[in-house]
């Protein structure tokens, strides 16, 4: 009983020390952090390269090299990047890769941890687009337009309709669902690490 009560003794203190280790930072501290941020936004990153605008979106998604800068900038660093779920299944014509990321102060504090998952299932890696010998009617192609199952592409000087049907070969695409499954995890890290959530 006695050593039970030392335990949660201990327990307690170890409570009561992380917590008086969270202090919030005065606000001319945090006043400076978001003038510096908005600014790095304006002046460093750059619009389709470092970040880009998304359909249906307020803000506009952190791309890797974004990401990266942003890295540079608050001198962090990845202290891991593990993969936590692979499937690649030959039967099922199916790819699953989640990958978790841990980032880093320079002195090893870990500031931001996040799992990043890509499938074979998405619309990127599951379809693909072919040209179809036969242009449907307005009435049919406005409506597959509107859903993403047909589109118009340009080749030389003569416009093709493209309809979208299942991927064959979606085997053959395993690093890049995993580099996607990577960049996602690092992205996620980073706005968690730096709290720039609201920008991105």
């Amino acid at each position: 009983m006695e050593n039970k009560k030392i335990k949660n003794q201990t327990s307690s203190d170890n409570t009561e020390l992380l917590a008086s280790d969270v202090k919030m930072l005065p606000i001319e501290e945090m006043k400076k952090w978001y003038e510096t941020m908005t600014e790095f936004g304006k002046e460093i990153l750059k619009l389709n390269i470092d970040y880009g605008l998304l359909e249906g979106s307020n803000k506009p998604a952190l791309l890797k090299p974004g990401a990266e800068k942003i890295k540079k900038a608050f001198g962090l660093q990845v202290e891991r990047m593990d993969c936590v779920r692979e499937i690649f299944d030959l039967d099922k014509n199916y790819i699953d890769y989640t990958y978790k990321c841990i980032i880093t102060s320079k002195n090893g504090l870990r500031l931001g941890i996040c799992d990043g998952n890509a499938n074979s299932k998405e619309n990127k890696f599951r379809y693909i687009f072919k040209p179809s010998e036969k242009v449907p009617v307005k009435k049919d192609l406005d409506r597959m337009k509107l859903e993403g199952k047909g589109k118009w592409k340009k080749y030389s000087d003569k416009w093709i309709w493209l309809e979208r049907g299942e991927n064959p070969d979606v085997l053959s695409l395993k690093n890049s669902i995993q580099k996607i499954a990577q960049k996602r995890a690092f992205v996620g890290a980073i706005l968690m690490a730096t709290g720039a959530s609201e920008f991105f």
